[in-house]
């Protein structure tokens, strides 16, 4: 009986030993997904999500990354600041992401930059402010990153169209006061008016609870305009459009990367809409757009992909090929030097580089639009430097 005793000792620490030298297997890799799943913003944050639960199917069925399968963590801001902050607490502190896909909300992107800066985990989203990757004294927001055209970039660039194709010098701003993407759209629309001649004649503003504009639409077709620039978020689009038109104020409209869908019919009459010009970050006409198109809507019940599906795509993308690219280190410290590293990124939007000194992508054109019938119509790529062919 002791000899079996001492039999089944030997046996248990041979176990022990072999358990210990054993490869210990890691499980899936996470990443935080913080988007606006039911707030104001739901239809691009849910765009974003959707682009990126694409990949993760793809990349999950073709094997994973090192034979590790990708798991989104995905948690809501609800449009709400505060409730972004601890929800990007939670899932850096408590979940454990080593990276995060962050929002196509600018407000959020300002609000979460200094705690990534904080618990040193790399944010890739689509909050186009400047400040959400440049700190006040200039220098650049360490862990943020965007992969889309900046909103500043995006404003001069319909800006110069205006200018330039449409020949219109005179201008009025409406905007929302309240939101840091509008804010950071209409700042350089203006400046890039101003230094090329143009004028405004008014500026008016109204917050994001605001759903009667007829007061500000008032004046500003006393001042005569050629044009009125109102970068908005989805809700207020359609409310401007139709209440300009019941005005009677004639003009061209010239709005933001959130047009769709919302600025169409039947939400939008299709008559207040004919003179309306915005740009956007793909034309999902392009040949090598469609396929993935088509699968994207065959994946998700016939849901038609917003450029946000395909920025976000991209954003999605630029976290994988940093995964990759760390093999089995896959943690925050190593996938932040991988992004700052990345020499360039081909993606859905083109190829574009992530400028160094401004975590901004670097070479992306805007592709203009019209709306026809209610329906988008592509009329052709623009820089803030003037068309690209």
């Amino acid at each position: 009986m002791k000899r079996v005793s001492i039999v089944l000792a030997v046996l248990l620490v041979a176990t022990m030993l072999l358990s210990a030298c054993a490869p210990k297997e890691k499980g899936d890799i996470l990443i935080g997904n913080l988007q606006d799943e039911s707030g104001p913003m739901a239809a691009l944050s849910g765009a974003v999500t959707l682009g990126a639960t694409k990949m993760v199917d793809e990349i999950n069925a073709a094997g994973g990354i090192n034979g590790r399968m990708l798991k989104l963590v995905t948690y809501d801001t609800r449009g709400d600041v505060n409730e972004a902050i601890n929800a990007l607490k939670r899932m850096i502190e408590q979940d454990k992401v080593p990276v995060v896909l962050g929002p196509p909300v600018s407000n959020i992107g300002i609000a979460i930059a200094p705690i990534s800066q904080e618990l040193k985990v790399p944010i890739v989203g689509l909050f186009m402010e400047d400040r959400c990757t440049i700190q006040e004294n200039g220098e650049v927001w360490d862990y943020m990153f965007l992969a889309q055209n900046s909103a500043a970039r995006q404003a001069q660039s319909i800006a110069a169209y205006a200018l330039n194709e449409l020949g219109i010098k005179k201008f009025a701003i409406l905007y929302n006061s309240a939101n840091s993407y509008s804010v950071g759209l209409a700042g350089p629309f203006e400046a890039a008016v101003l230094a090329a001649g143009g004028e405004i004649t008014a500026k008016e503003t109204y917050v994001g609870t605001d759903k009667d504009f007829r007061a500000q639409l008032t004046k500003i077709k006393a001042t005569e305009p050629e044009a009125l620039y109102f970068p908005s978020y989805p809700p207020e689009i359609p409310l401007i459009l139709t209440q300009s038109y019941e005005l009677g104020l004639d003009v061209t409209m010239l709005s933001s990367n959130s047009v769709p869908p919302t600025g169409f019919a039947p939400s939008t009459d299709p008559a207040a809409t004919t003179k309306t010009f915005y740009p956007y970050g793909i034309n999902a006409g392009d040949p090598e757009l469609v396929d993935w198109a088509a699968a994207y809507s065959a994946k998700f019940d016939d849901k038609k992909p917003l450029a946000q599906s395909f920025s976000g795509a991209d954003a999605f993308g630029i976290i994988v090929e940093a995964i990759k690219a760390c093999g089995n280190d896959v943690t925050s410290t190593c996938i932040y030097e991988k992004l700052n590293a990345m020499d360039e990124y081909e993606g859905l939007q083109g190829t574009f580089k992530i400028a160094a000194d401004t975590h901004q992508p670097v070479g992306l054109p805007m592709a203009i639009f019209t709306i026809k019938d209610g329906s988008p119509l592509f009329l052709k790529w623009y820089t803030p430097e003037g068309e690209v062919k």
